[in-house]
C-alpha cells in the first residue's frame, strides 16, 4: 500500500501550509496561508459571492464577500442561498440512475415510450438526454430568449411545458439522435417528466424525498418555494422574472448553499445515493473537449463535465447568478463557488473553481500520516508499519516522516507522533514543518 499524502508531525492543532521558499515554525502566517490565498482570489477577481473548499469532509478555507440583500444591508455568508442554475441537473441525472438501479427504466428507453407524440425525436435515448447528444432544440435559448414561444407569467407548470412541446413538435432535430454533442436545457427537462411519469410523483417531491432529505441537505429546494426565503441571495437585475413554473424544471430549478452543495458532491464520490457502477458510468466521457476551464480541457459524461485532471465538474447560470462544482474523487476534494453577480466578475466560477483546486487540493497536511486532517495514532501506526516493511512511503513522504531529524523513517518519529496526541512535552522539533 503506497500513500501519496506527504506527512510530517505538527502541533496537536492541525496546519495548513503552502509551499513556501524554506521551512518555517508554526506561525499566524503558516496557519493561516490557505484562507489568505482564497481570500485573495475573491478579492482579485472582484467576486460577489462565496467560495468553499473542503478536504477529506473538513473545510480548508471559505470565504464570503459583498452583499446578500443591498437594502436590508444583509451581508453574504457561507449560508446564504442561491440558485445554482445548471448544477441542477447533476440531482437529475442521479435521480434517473435511481430509477435505472430500481429497474424501473433503461437508458436505452427511446422518447417514443414516453412522448409518443414527439414523433421528431422517437429514437432518442435517455442516454441521448444525458449526455447531451440527443439533437433536441434548447426551449430556453432558441426558444423562450428569441420570443418563439411566449408564456404566461401566471401560467401553470403544465401550461408552460405544453408550450414548450408544441414548439419542439414543429422543429427538426439539429442531428440524428447520438450523431453529434449540442448542449441542450430541454434534455434535463424531458428527464424530469420521464422521472414524475415513472415514479408517479412530482418531480420536486421525488429529488427531496430521494436525495435532499437522505443527504441532510436541508438548506436546499426549488426556486418557486424558497424565492421569498430571507437569506436568498438578490440577483443584480431586480425586478426579473427569473423562473416560469417549469420551463427551468430538472435543468435550473434548485436552490442551494455552500454547505449543502459540499454534501452533494462528498455525496457522489462515497456512492451514498447510487452505487459506485453507476457512478462510474455518470462519469464515463461521451465527447471530449467540449470546453475548458483554467486551461484544463473538459469532456461531457451524464449531466457532469470531467476535466483532464480527473475532477468532476459543472457550472450554473440563471440570469446573475453563477455557480461551479468541483470535486476530486481521490484526494476527497470539494470546490463550491457561486457569484451572484456574473455581469460584473472578472472569472467564470468554473475557472475559479479550478485555479483554486490547482493551488489547494495538494497541500501537504503537517503530520497527517492517514489523511484525515488529523494529527494522532494512526499516523504513528503508518511510520510504524511503513519501518515495519507492511507498506511504502515514497521518499517526500520519508522526508516528512521525519520527526527527529535523523533522515530516517523509524519508531522514534511514531514515538514523537504519540508523545504528542498524548501530550507529553518532547524535544523533537515536531513544531517546525517540512516542506
Amino acid at each position: 500500500m503506497k500513500f501519496k499524502k506527504t506527512i510530517s508531525v505538527l502541533l496537536l492543532v492541525v496546519l495548513l501550509i503552502g509551499m513556501m521558499v524554506a521551512p518555517c515554525s508554526v506561525s499566524a502566517d503558516t496557519q493561516t496561508y490557505v484562507q489568505s490565498y482564497l481570500d485573495e482570489q475573491m478579492e482579485k477577481h472582484n467576486m460577489s459571492g462565496v467560495a468553499y473548499v473542503t478536504k477529506n469532509g473538513k473545510v480548508l478555507c471559505q470565504s464570503a464577500r459583498g452583499m446578500a440583500n443591498t437594502a436590508e444591508s444583509k451581508e453574504m455568508t457561507i449560508d446564504t442561498l442561491f440558485p445554482i442554475g445548471s448544477n441542477s441537473k447533476q440531482f437529475c441525472a442521479v435521480a434517473i440512475f435511481m430509477l435505472k438501479e430500481q429497474g424501473k427504466l433503461s437508458l436505452d428507453d427511446t422518447l417514443s415510450e414516453y412522448f409518443p407524440e414527439y414523433t421528431k425525436a422517437a429514437n432518442v435515448t435517455i442516454r441521448h438526454l444525458l449526455t447531451m447528444r440527443s439533437g433536441i432544440r434548447d426551449h430556453l435559448v432558441e426558444g423562450l430568449s428569441t420570443g418563439a414561444y411566449l408564456p404566461d407569467e401566471n401560467g401553470t407548470q403544465e401550461e408552460n411545458q405544453q408550450l414548450v412541446f408544441d414548439w419542439l413538435y414543429s422543429k427538426n432535430l439539429i442531428f440524428k439522435p447520438g450523431g453529434g454533442y449540442r448542449y441542450s436545457n430541454t434534455n434535463s427537462m424531458l428527464l424530469s417528466l420521464i422521472i414524475e411519469k415513472v415514479s408517479g410523483q412530482e418531480y420536486k417531491e421525488f429529488i427531496k424525498e430521494n436525495i435532499l432529505v437522505p443527504l441532510g441537505m436541508n438548506n436546499t429546494g426549488f426556486y418557486e418555494d424558497l424565492e421569498d426565503h430571507p437569506d436568498l441571495c438578490e440577483n443584480k437585475v431586480p425586478g426579473i422574472v427569473i423562473i416560469l413554473d417549469g420551463l427551468l424544471q430538472g435543468c435550473g430549478d434548485v436552490v442551494s448553499n455552500a454547505k449543502d452543495m459540499d454534501k452533494w458532491m462528498t455525496s457522489l464520490r462515497e456512492y451514498t445515493l447510487i452505487t459506485k457502477e453507476s457512478i462510474d458510468e455518470m462519469t464515463t466521457v461521451c465527447t471530449t473537449n467540449v470546453e475548458s476551464a483554467n486551461g484544463i480541457s473538459l469532456g461531457y459524461a451524464h449531466s457532469v463535465k470531467v476535466a483532464g485532471d480527473g475532477g468532476v465538474c459543472h457550472d450554473g447560470l440563471v440570469v446573475t447568478y453563477e455557480s461551479g462544482t468541483l470535486t476530486y474523487f481521490e484526494d476527497e476534494f470539494n470546490v463550491f463557488v457561486v457569484t451572484n453577480d456574473s455581469e460584473n466578475q472578472q472569472i467564470y466560477m468554473l475557472d475559479l473553481a479550478m485555479e483554486i483546486a490547482a493551488e489547494l487540493k495538494n497541500q501537504k497536511l503537517c503530520g497527517d500520516v492517514d489523511a484525515d486532517l488529523e494529527v494522532n495514532i494512526k499516523d504513528a501506526t503508518m511510520i510504524q508499519k511503513a519501518v515495519a516493511k507492511i507498506l511504502e512511503l515514497n521518499e517526500g513522504e520519508k522526508l516528512c516522516s521525519d520527526v527527529n531529524s535523523d533522515s530516517d523513517v523509524n519508531i522514534k518519529d511514531a514515538t514523537a507522533i504519540q508523545k504528542h496526541i498524548a501530550g507529553i512535552n518532547t524535544d523533537l522539533p515536531i513544531e517546525t514543518p517540512i516542506v
